[in-house]
């Protein structure tokens, strides 16, 4: 059999190999229409979040306060905006790591931070100490959080403690890596 005679006796199969092929890699490619945003992904705006906890000492039991926090910059709602995105975009998150700053709380001992409202939501951070003198820590652990970001949940929740009752504010810089849809 010749060369011309196999392809047209077997050229409708070989129209649908390499059909299959073609859709195959369509639909392989219709995979790269995510984006990650995170604290290394420029051009976007970073996806970092700043709290602010403050607390009086009539709030302190037994060295102990816990606080919701207050948004001190730009809102992961307003990040997303800026990037193009929203919330139902998102198909994936994690917090990739919380710096907890103890600048205006000087007898701060220990730290408990978790996303929402209470200490129900996910831990995000925890300090057990503060080495000597220094005013922040880094909790690198890194927590998925997919569920309480599509939630809208956007405080956080601090549970400190303290070393004497004294008013304090305690900071809390929140660094997301999300992956979004939509691009």
């Amino acid at each position: 059999m010749t060369v011309a005679e196999c392809i047209r006796s077997r050229g409708p199969l070989l129209i649908v190999l390499l059909a299959g092929v073609v859709w195959t890699s369509c639909d392989l490619a219709s995979a790269g229409n995510t984006v990650i945003l995170s604290a290394n992904s420029p051009p976007s705006i970073e996806p970092t979040v700043q709290h602010r906890f403050e607390y009086e000492k009539e709030a302190v039991v037994d060295g102990r306060v816990a606080v919701e926090s207050e948004i001190q910059l730009d809102s992961l709602d307003n990040i997303l905006s800026r990037n193009g995105f929203g919330r139902s975009d998102v198909v994936d998150a994690r917090i990739d790591s919380v710096e907890v700053n103890r600048e205006s709380a000087p007898s701060l001992t220990d730290a408990d931070v978790f996303l929402g409202t209470s200490a129900d939501g996910p831990r995000v951070a925890q300090v057990a100490s503060f080495p000597d003198g220094a005013s922040s820590v880094v909790d690198d652990t890194s927590t998925p959080v997919r569920e309480a970001v599509q939630n809208r949940i956007r405080t956080l929740h601090g549970r400190f403690g303290l070393e004497r009752p004294d008013d304090g504010v305690v900071r809390a810089k929140v660094y997301y890596r999300l992956k979004v849809e939509g691009v």
